[in-house]
């Protein structure tokens, strides 16, 4: 893929100061503990993470210490940019019940503890999907919605 500098500059020319600053200030994962979740068991409180693409299995504390420190000089980082390799949950997660969630894959799967719930994949004519906590209630910008 080439880099085209005019159309690069044009694009830095037309966001709003705003939107970069909104966007300079994103973390690159979201934590979050005693989420209560709905599980067979019945309802129980877990420790939520949340990354635009998963966590590879391998060290998962190195993982978000590289993630939190938001080094844009890095090379592409499979947690925000990665398909297959971090599409499944770490171990060490499934053994702490942690919850992941993320989009990125263009699909919609909830298996156990992890969630993808990108079911439009920012395509058009494909619905933008949320989960509800603790019902697990998948919602689309495309229900109707009783008032």
């Amino acid at each position: 893929m080439s880099f085209d500098k005019p159309l690069h500059a044009d694009l830095v020319h037309a966001v709003p100061d705003a939107h970069k600053k909104f966007l300079a200030d994103l973390v690159w994962v979201y934590e979050e503990d005693n989420v209560f979740v709905n599980t067979t068991g019945g309802v129980k409180c877990r420790k939520l993470i949340a990354v635009h693409a998963g966590l590879k299995k391998g060290d998962v504390e190195e993982q978000l210490k590289l993630l939190k420190a938001r080094n844009t000089r890095m090379p592409r980082v499979g947690a925000l940019y990665g398909k297959k390799s971090v599409e499944d949950i770490p171990e060490e997660l499934i053994a702490s019940e942690t919850i992941l969630v993320s989009g990125h894959h263009a699909k919609l799967s909830i298996e156990g503890s992890r969630l993808i719930i990108d079911e439009g994949g920012g395509y058009a004519d494909k619905p933008v999907a949320a989960i509800v906590l603790p019902s697990m209630k998948i919602i689309r910008d495309t229900d109707v919605l009783a008032i």
